[in-house]
């Protein structure tokens, strides 16, 4: 208590009543007495918070996730029944292997017997010639629907093709007109031999007629005579052009048939080229029916079901049935900036990625990094941004995010975490520039 009250209370006593005595005795609290400084103490622990809390500057934009090398959609052509399932869902597939095939008017397994006849027959053709025909052949089927025409047209031409081969009648006919040129060669040498001697024979009624007419000359013989020796020099002159006569014939008979084997032997390349394109044409159009029918696995991987399916269900065409999803796969996102902020934007900024369909609350959020920042703007006025996932699709609560295509996103960009002082401190000293 005061003194100078304790004084007054002394010296007199009768002024200070009963309340007022009650109100100068009274002791406040102890957090009234040192509430200063708590306040004090408060505000300085809440100032000094400021110099760890970060609070980040962030731009929004919109994103969608992109795959490299993203599943492969399996879709029918056609419109029919599901004749046939041979896989399973999530089961390892390879790149090629049927999934399954729908209705048509073929029989599927006598395709595929007849596609492995032609690869098997192409192959061997390719290897050692068209004799392979009387080896490997086409089987006989009549279950093949919109392709029997054409694979009887193929049979059809085979069948002119083995003619052309060893044992049928091109090579026959070929055979006999060799043999026909043999003899023609040895009637040629004989020809020529029987010309060698008539020109000895002429070279001696040369002579024989020379003398004769030296003869004739010194009147030893009379002119009549010598005509006689004329006359058979002449008969062995004629004698030696018929020799080259029946040469000159037997080279244009030569001629003939080495001409006739020419366009037998063109027959037969023309027929062996016909049949393998023939051959060639039957492929791509069974080709073209598999494609059709037939369900394949694009690429290897994971067979994933777009729903649920059974045999003999009907498929519309265009349908999506399956997608392969490849082993390995990697995803980055797009996004798509406005101009509000975009200068703060730089590589390597910390993205946070919120999927719409996987609520944030639940399946937490896909962390990137800024890779690309595009310098010019879309033709609505905003700019791309490419995003890395070093994580992958999985989020920070350790939750994977299934792929889907066009999957849609919310993306914050964290252009500059600041701590929450500094924050503080630039505002008002934006405020004391003012």
């Amino acid at each position: 208590m005061p003194a100078d009250i304790i004084q007054l209370k002394q010296n007199s006593p009768e002024l200070i009543s009963d309340d007022v005595r009650e109100i100068i005795t009274y002791r406040p609290h102890w957090i009234i007495r040192q509430g200063n400084v708590i306040f004090l103490s408060v505000m300085v622990f809440l100032l000094s918070l400021t110099l760890f809390v970060k609070y980040p500057d962030i731009v929004n934009a919109s994103a969608k996730l992109v795959a490299v090398n993203p599943p492969k959609l399996v879709a029918s052509r056609v419109e029919g029944k599901l004749m046939k399932l041979f896989v399973l869902n999530n089961q390892q597939v390879n790149q090629g292997q049927p999934l399954g095939y729908i209705e048509s008017t073929a029989d599927y397994f006598e395709v595929i017997k007849l596609r492995n006849g032609i690869n098997e027959l192409i192959k061997s053709v390719h290897a050692i010639g068209h004799e392979s025909i009387n080896i490997y052949s086409l089987p006989q089927f009549g279950s093949l629907g919109d392709l029997q025409s054409i694979y009887e047209e193929t049979q059809n031409e085979m069948i002119q093709t083995k003619q052309t081969l060893a044992g049928g009648y091109y090579q026959a006919k070929k055979a006999a007109l060799e043999k026909d040129l043999q003899y023609i060669a040895e009637l040629k040498n004989f020809s020529s031999r029987q010309k060698r001697l008539l020109q000895q024979d002429k070279e001696l009624q040369n002579k024989e007629y020379k003398a004769y007419e030296s003869l004739a000359k010194d009147k030893v013989i009379a002119p009549l005579e010598l005509n006689q020796y004329k006359s058979k020099q002449i008969a062995k002159e004629q004698g030696l052009q018929q020799a080259d006569a029946q040469i000159t014939n037997g080279e244009i008979t030569r001629l003939n048939k080495q001409k006739e084997i020419l366009d037998l032997q063109k027959v037969i390349t023309d027929q062996q080229q016909k049949f393998f394109a023939s051959l060639l044409n039957l492929k791509s159009q069974v080709e073209k029916w598999l494609r059709q029918y037939e369900l394949t696995a694009s690429e290897d991987g994971k067979i994933l079901f777009v729903s649920s399916l059974k045999e003999n269900e009907l498929i519309a065409g265009g349908q999506p049935l399956f997608y392969i999803e490849p082993g390995q796969v990697s995803f980055y996102a797009e996004l798509m900036a406005g101009q509000r902020g975009v200068g703060k934007i730089k590589e390597g900024q910390q993205v946070l990625i919120k999927i719409d369909g996987f609520p944030n609350a639940e399946f937490g959020h896909l962390s990137g990094n800024v890779a690309y920042i595009s310098a010019i703007p879309n033709s609505r006025d905003s700019f791309l941004i490419k995003v890395n996932l070093p994580h992958g699709l999985k989020t920070n609560y350790g939750k994977p995010i299934l792929f889907r295509n066009n999957l849609t996103a919310q993306a914050e960009i964290i252009t500059d975490n600041r701590k929450l002082f500094h924050r503080l401190t630039g505002q008002l000293k934006q405020i004391w520039e003012r």
